[in-house]
Order: C-alpha cells, then structure tokens, then sequence
C-alpha cells in the first residue's frame, strides 16, 4: 500500500536554477514532471531555497475554447481594465487564439477555480517562440507559488516544441523584478532595454527583453559569418557576449555616401498604406512604387508606440527614404517609443537608423532564422523615446545593461 509518507518528492537543488539553456532546464525538469496538462499537470516537486516554499502549488492544465471567456475576464479584473493589448480582454479573440495551432494558454487551478493563465505565441517559420501574458487573479497573489507554475509552464511549451523551437523571447516590466526573477530562474537573460515602451495601469513604464536558447541555436544554426557592428551597437553586442560567449565581431564605420538624386526620384514612387482594426491597432506599411522593397511597422494609438518593424531594400537609398517617413509618423503622432531590429551583419542600416535618433540598446543573438540557408542571423536592437525613463527595477543582468548603455534616469 502507497502511504502518504512513503511517497518521495522530488528535490531540485538551487544550484540547478538559472540554467544555462532549454537543454540544461529539461534535464532537470523533464524527470519530475508528468507534462499531462490534458489531465492537469501537478508540480509535484520542491526547490531547495526559500522560492515560495509556503505558496500554493496550483494545478496546471491546457486551456480549451470554452476557457476564453475566462482568460478574458482575469486580464480585465488584474490590469483593471487598463491593459494595452486589447485582443487579450477580447473572449472571441481569445478563444481564435486558442483554437490557432501558432497560440497556447496555460490555465493555473485550484481545485476546479481557474486563478490564473499563462500564453505562448508560437513562430514555426521562423523557429522561435514568445512567451508572455503571465496574470494571477488579485486575490490569489502573493498566496500561489508562481515560479513553480511559472517552471511547470516552459517544462510543458519547452518539452513539446523542442524540436520545432529552438529560441524563446519574452518582455517582463520593469515596475517591479518579480518577473525578470522568475523567468531568470528558468534560464532567461536580458539582452535589451526597451525604454518608456509600455504603459501598464495607466502609468509609463519600460520593458526589457530576454532570451533563452537551445544549444544547438547557438551552437549549429548561428550564423557563421562575423557581425559587422558600428559604434553604438559595441556595449549591447559585449554585454550579450558575456551572457552566450559569441565570439568576433568587427567594428565598421560606414561611408553612407548616399546619392540624392536618387532619393529624389525614389521619393516621387513613395507610397503608404495605413489598415486599421476594431482594436484601435493601425498596421502601416510603406513600399517604393517599382520596387519589391517594403517597411511595415505596428502603431497602438493607446500607448503611443510603435512596434514590430520589419523591412526590406535593395539600396540604403530606400531605407533613408523609408526612415524619413517614419520619422514623420513618430512626430505627427506624439510617439514616445519606437523600435526597429537591424541585422549584425548591416552596418550601413545600423548607421542609417542611428542617424535617425535611434539608439542601439539591445543585441539578440539568433534571431531571424534564413530558411533557405537554415541558419540564424543576430540582430540589433535599435529604439528611440521621448520623456523621463521612471528608475526601473532590474535583476544585477539588466542593471549592468542599462549601466553600459549610459543611460539618463531619473
């Protein structure tokens, strides 16, 4: 007979948190955890240190389209109505989301109450995963023990994408360090600083950015070839260098030497095309009449920021044209922030965006994946804000980020 005393509980020593990859964190998890969330998964293990050692383990289970609603209605009731991202507080949204093969929500239970949810975005193409939406109901805060929720959730997205997922991503706020620390435990690391991006609670505040990695991304996918940074995007790339051992680099100082008679003939074939959704998003793309270049980006009005950019050009010539543009749509809107990632390997587009007025404030090994070559490409973070940066709480990886980058906050 099974006795409650006989029953052994798994112990995971501290020293095995903040592991160094998704490998190092499924070695320790994958054994002691059922990863049944049809059936809901338990967290039926204890970590040797004080994380929440006398919080509620809550039950974890994979949410279904009825589970929408509720999704919908914990995001209302934790941000009070105020959160951004409107999709969220949306149940027929929720519920595409949940039905999409590309999203996955992780409910939290105790006994048969839901107390809170976690998400994934899943970006097969391109082999990466997002990871985010973390929400516990008000009244159940500070009682359920969130990092082994948190633990058990990237166990079950890790284990059962490892193979088409080899980089996760994820923003944490800055308001307060709760969880930058709990998904640092998991092995995430910062590796840019998104000043004044979000506003949460009507109050703006930063984001910062972190990453975890198979070691086979790193190690068998990574691009070959020797980033090509400027100046500006040196202490972003060393401090990324300190976390994943990267390697060379070489440092370029481009001689844009654009032609301006050029631009003048590109600029009569500008065109612009603004689509705007039921949630107040406004998807704006740009393209040179001509050509089969492009520049997209993602407005939200609500907190004046834009996100998202992707781009494509045949000549530095269109990117100025481009960045001319959108530097337009940033002062005509009152934007306070605006982000753009650029490849390692195109100095002359770091210069184009620094010259702009952004600023490089993040290095992001792997990630665009080239499928045609099956291999991935680092990019830099490029950002540019207005106003005051409200003193962020950061874990010591962040601080020492936002310190190389001579940062002014008040």
């Amino acid at each position: 007979m099974i006795t409650q005393e006989s029953i052994t509980i798994p112990v995971i020593p501290h020293q095995k948190l903040n592991p160094n990859s998704v490998d190092e964190f499924l070695d320790v998890f994958e054994s002691v955890l059922s990863l049944d969330l049809e059936n809901g998964m338990e967290l039926d293990f204890t970590i040797d240190s004080k994380l929440g050692s006398d919080k509620i383990s809550p039950t974890l289970y994979l949410a279904k389209p009825k589970d929408a609603i509720e999704i919908a209605n914990i995001c209302k009731e934790v941000y009070e109505g105020s959160y951004p991202y409107k999709e969220i507080e949306d149940s027929r949204e929720v519920k595409k989301m949940i039905e999409s093969s590309e999203h996955h929500f992780i409910l939290f239970k105790i006994e048969e109450n839901i107390v809170g949810c976690f998400r994934c975005a899943l970006d097969f193409e391109h082999r990466k995963g997002y990871t985010g939406g973390f929400m516990i109901r008000k009244e159940y805060q500070r009682i359920i023990d969130v990092t082994k929720a948190i633990i058990g959730s990237y166990a079950w997205m890790w284990s059962t994408y490892k193979d088409e997922i080899l980089m996760w991503y994820c923003e944490n706020r800055t308001a307060h360090a709760a969880s930058q620390y709990i998904t640092s435990v998991c092995g995430i690391n910062t590796v840019a600083f998104f000043p004044n991006k979000d506003v949460f609670f009507d109050r703006v505040e930063s984001d910062v950015m972190g990453v975890v990695f198979r070691k086979k991304a790193l190690n068998g996918y990574r691009e070959h070839q020797t980033p090509l940074l400027i100046r500006n995007a040196l202490d972003s790339f060393l401090h990324c260098d300190n976390l994943f051992n990267l390697g060379k680099f070489k440092l370029i100082s481009p001689d844009l030497n654009l032609d301006y008679e050029k631009i003048a003939t590109l600029q009569k074939r500008f065109r612009k095309d603004v689509i705007k959704d039921k949630y107040g998003y406004q998807y704006n793309q740009f393209f040179i009449a001509g050509t089969k270049s492009y520049f997209t980006f993602l407005h939200t009005p609500c907190i004046q920021n834009l996100e998202k950019t992707k781009y494509h050009v045949n000549s530095p010539e269109e990117l100025y044209i481009y960045l001319e543009e959108f530097l337009k749509v940033i002062k005509e809107n009152h934007i306070r922030y605006s982000e753009a990632f650029v490849s390692a390997l195109s100095p002359e587009h770091q210069q184009l965006f620094y010259e702009f007025g952004f600023r490089a404030r993040g290095y992001v090994p792997c990630w665009n994946f080239k499928k045609d070559e099956k291999s991935f490409e680092d990019y830099v973070v490029f950002n540019y804000f207005e106003g005051e940066v409200p003193r962020p709480e950061l874990l010591p990886v962040g601080q020492e980020l936002v310190n190389m980058l001579s940062l002014q906050i008040e």
